[in-house]
């Protein structure tokens, strides 16, 4: 039979989405793995996640500088000795950190995976933070900051968030260059005892797994406690947000503006969350949303303007940004206003809600392809205290939701008067 490449084929969202069994184990220091054993390549992951974030240092750049350093030398190896072995066995380490929790993550093949457990637990358990590989690391990410800070979209993100949660919120601090200057070895080891250890922490395995590497994991990280620091004590701090809801960020050599817009709105668990992730992806979430079609396609004023909700674990907001030309700022943010009124206005399309709703959906589907990338889903719920049924759950709410939920829900959280303009660049 000859294929008619003229007719597209049918096409058909699916009606539920089904995530993998992930097999819970409470280890006998307490310590909690979870494990996701999918694929058929020997390969596999081991993330563990502290609650170990910006948020907890009492002063700028201790939190990251701590992590970032952890494989700089242990006990028993040089940094030098710790990069060959990794290297040897085909191994990868990866780090990152946010506002409110910090995770390591090693790559291994099976056949390797005692040995890099081996060298994990020494990254892990008896980190040392040399001196002098601390100067290094401090006199490089200086630089780097200095170049960053130079930025118009740095200077203009950071003063939106600032300016949302305020300059000594948790979520609304940042460091400056001069803060390198400041940080000690002491530091360091005395940030990582308050924060490191089996007692505050949970890992992820997830790849080709087998009762082999479940007894090695717990042989290395299982048996007894380890560290001295109890689980963290996430105070909350109050929002304060600056009542200017213009501020311009004076840069004169610019040869473009930097735009921010948002507006603190809540995080992950709150029952608008998932609708509010639908309006965010109609107004400039994706490639062919409004914002882009409006001005980047139809106006040329920008190669790009996206608009995101982000969430952290007490909080979250929604953000707009944009670089564009210094003649177009004053357009463009009208252009914004309009797009944010259209949505308030008039109901969306029984066309442009299916294709956003296909488009969310795909981005799920592609979201769970792959045991690396179902493994940062887990850690993601995790950590707002919650499991699978979060992800499926926002999977049907996507499904269903109407125009008549997206216009509520515009009206209840964009009103433009309630948002924060950041513009940075040449006034």
């Amino acid at each position: 039979m000859k294929l008619n490449r003229t007719v597209a084929p049918k096409f058909k969202l699916p009606n539920k989405l089904t995530l993998p069994a992930v097999n819970d184990i409470r280890l006998q220091n307490g310590l909690s793995l979870s494990v996701i054993n999918i694929g058929t390549a020997d390969v596999l992951r081991f993330s563990i996640v502290f609650d170990a974030g910006t948020r907890y240092q009492s002063q700028f750049l201790v939190a990251s500088s701590t992590l970032n350093m952890l494989t700089e030398g242990t006990e028993k190896y040089k940094s030098e000795q710790i990069a060959e072995m990794l290297d040897f066995y085909g191994a990868a380490v990866d780090v990152d950190i946010d506002r409110d929790w910090s995770c390591i993550t090693f790559y291994s093949l099976v056949r390797h995976f005692e040995k890099v457990m081996e060298i994990a637990e020494q990254i892990i358990k008896y980190p040392v933070f040399p001196e002098k590989e601390l100067n290094v690391y401090k006199k490089n990410q200086k630089q780097q900051l200095i170049v960053d800070r130079e930025k118009v979209a740095t200077v203009a993100r950071e003063t939106l968030v600032s300016a949302l949660f305020g300059k000594n919120h948790y979520y609304g601090a940042f460091a400056q260059p001069d803060d390198y200057d400041k940080l000690n070895s002491s530091q360091l080891k005395e940030f990582y005892e308050q924060h490191y250890s089996s007692s505050n922490a949970f890992i992820v395995a997830s790849g080709k797994i087998s009762e082999k590497e479940i007894k090695t994991i717990s042989d290395f990280f299982g048996k007894e406690t380890w560290g001295s620091a109890q689980k963290a004590n996430a105070k909350q701090q109050e929002i304060v947000t600056s009542p200017e809801k213009i501020i311009h960020v004076s840069k004169a050599d610019g040869v473009q503006s930097a735009i921010r817009i948002g507006k603190v709105l809540f995080n992950k668990r709150h029952d608008d969350y998932y609708g509010m992730f639908f309006v965010n992806t109609v107004l400039g979430g994706y490639f062919g949303s409004r914002l882009m079609k409006n001005i980047r396609e139809e106006k040329g004023y920008t190669y790009g303007i996206y608009s995101n909700v982000i969430c952290m674990r007490d909080s979250g907001y929604l953000t707009i940004s944009a670089e564009v030309g210094n003649q177009y700022v004053k357009s463009t943010l009208t252009e914004i206003k309009n797009e944010i009124l259209r949505l308030q206005q008039q109901k969306i399309t029984k066309d442009e809600l299916s294709l956003v709703k296909n488009y969310i959906i795909g981005n799920m589907l592609h979201a769970i392809d792959g045991a690396w990338k179902i493994a940062d889903i887990y850690i993601d719920v995790r950590q707002i205290n919650t499991n699978f049924k979060y992800i499926e759950q926002m999977f049907d709410e996507i499904l269903k939701i109407s125009s008549d939920r997206i216009l509520d829900l515009a009206n209840k959280y964009l009103d433009t008067d309630t948002l924060t303009t950041i513009i940075s660049g040449r006034r």
